[in-house]
């Protein structure tokens, strides 16, 4: 009211639309920042640490943790520790994944790897090593020691061992053969304990294990036979071309059939086979052939044309 007793009008202040949008910003800004320390530390899986003594070919932020073909986590960091001894690799999971970083898990570098007679690894060449692992049942953890290579999975075989003065082209996985069949495979070589002799760690597939006797010979069947005839000349042979690069072994077993290997036999690798050993010819059933093929006189004749 003025001095002349009139009514001011009074003033209405109104909100526009603008100034609304303007005030939710900050609010949606606070809810993206809890989004995202959500997401980092609530939504998403562990990290965890595996240490190598070799990291060659990991990436920060570049390189993958995978399981099956499916990617399962990111390298986020590749550092050597104080000592200067290892390499530190620091990898978050997929919340997918958790369960997977329990102890007993073993993780180590999927790298191309070439060898005499095998190849692996030829998918990182376009994208780029990773780690893999072989999951662990026991408690949850996010230590890990890596290991240097893929292991070995256990499965139900025959195990020997081969004693040879000399290791000659023997190698990790070189096969061994039965009448030019591979039954098995070596596992490992290594000098013996007084390092006199080379010990050859072999494993016989399980549906050959049969084949194996007390009294079967082996001999290293790798590398290239020259043999020089006075009436016959120069003649050069090798077991097959598979041998002739990788190494191998071959083995007979005599036709008086003595008891069956069992785990831990020895037996001594002979460097050559004899002309007597081609002429065994026992009869060793095996589980995996059918019972029609064991009786061959229980197939139908073919009719010639």
């Amino acid at each position: 009211m003025n001095e002349s007793g009139r009514t001011l009008p009074k003033a209405k202040i109104e909100k526009s639309r603008a100034g609304w949008l303007l005030g939710l910003i900050p609010v949606a800004a606070a809810l993206l920042c809890v989004w995202y320390l959500g997401r980092d530390f609530v939504f998403s899986g562990p990290t965890i640490t595996i240490y190598f003594q070799n990291a060659t070919g990991l990436q920060a932020q570049n390189s993958f943790v995978q399981y099956r073909g499916a990617t399962i986590g990111e390298i986020e960091t590749v550092k050597l520790t104080k000592d200067r001894r290892r390499v530190a690799v620091t990898a978050r999971l997929d919340p997918s994944a958790a369960g997977m970083a329990a102890q007993g898990a073993v993780f180590w570098i999927v790298r191309p790897e070439l060898k005499l007679g095998s190849v692996s690894g030829l998918q990182t060449i376009v994208s780029g090593d990773y780690i893999t692992l072989q999951p662990g049942t026991g408690a949850r953890t996010n230590i890990f020691d890596g290991a240097e290579e893929a292991p070995i999975e256990p499965v139900t075989a025959l195990d020997i061992l081969l004693l040879a003065p000399k290791l000659g082209s023997l190698q990790r996985q070189s096969p061994l053969f039965f009448r030019d069949v591979q039954v098995g495979e070596v596992v490992e070589c290594r000098l013996s304990d007084d390092a006199r002799e080379i010990v050859v760690h072999a494993r016989i597939e399980e549906e050959y294990a049969p084949l194996v006797r007390i009294n079967s010979v082996f001999w290293n069947a790798g590398g290239i036979d020259f043999h020089v005839g006075l009436f016959t000349g120069a003649h050069i042979s090798a077991e097959s071309a598979q041998t002739l690069i990788s190494g191998g072994i071959e083995f007979a077993t005599p036709t008086e059939l003595q008891d069956r290997a069992t785990n831990g036999a020895v037996f001594t690798l002979n460097e050559k086979s004899k002309d007597e050993w081609a002429d065994w010819s026992p009869t060793i059933p095996l589980h995996s052939v059918p019972e029609a093929m064991k009786n061959k006189s229980s197939m139908p004749a073919l009719n010639p044309r």
